[in-house]
C-alpha cells in the first residue's frame, strides 16, 4: 500500500485510515490498538472508533483472548477492502493523468533531444530530472556555478562547471530567481538550444 502520511502535501481521510487498518488486521489478526494506531497514525482512541465501526458494519468479528483481542476480517469486510484498494488506486491513476496532462509541455519541448543538459543543481533541477528520467530522458549532466557542488552527482548524474566540454543537445535552466542571468552565462558559454524551466507555469520556453 502506498503510504501517502509520508508525502508532504497530501492528508489521509478517514476512508484511507479505514482502508489501512482493514488491510493491516486482513495481514495480522492480532494486532494491538496500539500497533494499529502506530500503522494508520492515530491516537489509540481513534482506533478503537474505526474497530467498532467496522465491527457494527460487519467488517471484521472481535473475539476476546485473554486480555487480548482478535479481528477477523469477514468476507463482507474482505469485499469493503478489495473496493476500498480499487477506489485507491482509480483516485491514484487519475491524478498521474492529470499530471501528466500538466507535464505535456516540457515533454514534447525536449522530444528528440537526446543528451540533455541541466543548469542548476538544486532543488528545481533535481525535480525536473526525476520528471525526465522517469520518462526515458537521457539526463547526462548537471551544470552549477556552485563549487560546493562540483564534481559531486546528482542521481549519479555528475555535476560539472558551466565551462565544461559535454555534448548536449539541448541545456534546460532550471532557477526559481536566477533564469535570466543563467540564459545570458550560457550564451556565453556558446550554448545553443536552451529552454528554461519555468515553475510558477510548469513549462518550458524556448531562449534560443
Amino acid at each position: 500500500m502506498i503510504k501517502i502520511d509520508t508525502l508532504k502535501f497530501f492528508q489521509p481521510t478517514p476512508e484511507y485510515r479505514k482502508l489501512v487498518i482493514l488491510e493491516a488486521l486482513y495481514e495480522n489478526p492480532n494486532l494491538s490498538q496500539k500497533e494499529l494506531s502506530a500503522i494508520a497514525g492515530v491516537v489509540p482512541s481513534l482506533v478503537n472508533k474505526y474497530i467498532n465501526e467496522l465491527e457494527k458494519k460487519g467488517y471484521i468479528e472481535t473475539k476476546d483472548l485473554g486480555k487480548n483481542k482478535i479481528y477477523n476480517v469477514t468476507g463482507e469486510g474482505l469485499s469493503e477492502l478489495y473496493f476500498l484498494k480499487l477506489s485507491f488506486f482509480n483516485d491514484i491513476v487519475n491524478l498521474s493523468k492529470r499530471i501528466d496532462s500538466q507535464l505535456e509541455n516540457i515533454f514534447l519541448k525536449l522530444k528528440g533531444k537526446n543528451e540533455i543538459g541541466i543548469y542548476g543543481a538544486g532543488l528545481v533541477g533535481k525535480v525536473l530530472a526525476e520528471l525526465l528520467l522517469n520518462r526515458g530522458y537521457n539526463i547526462v549532466v548537471f551544470f552549477d556555478d556552485d563549487n560546493g557542488k562540483v564534481n559531486s552527482r546528482v542521481f549519479g548524474i555528475p555535476i560539472l562547471p558551466l565551462n565544461s566540454k559535454v555534448r548536449i543537445d539541448a541545456l534546460v535552466v532550471a532557477s526559481i530567481k536566477n533564469s535570466e542571468q543563467m540564459v545570458k552565462k550560457a550564451k556565453k558559454f556558446d550554448f545553443t538550444d536552451i529552454y528554461v524551466f519555468k515553475t510558477e507555469e510548469f513549462k518550458l520556453s524556448w531562449h534560443g
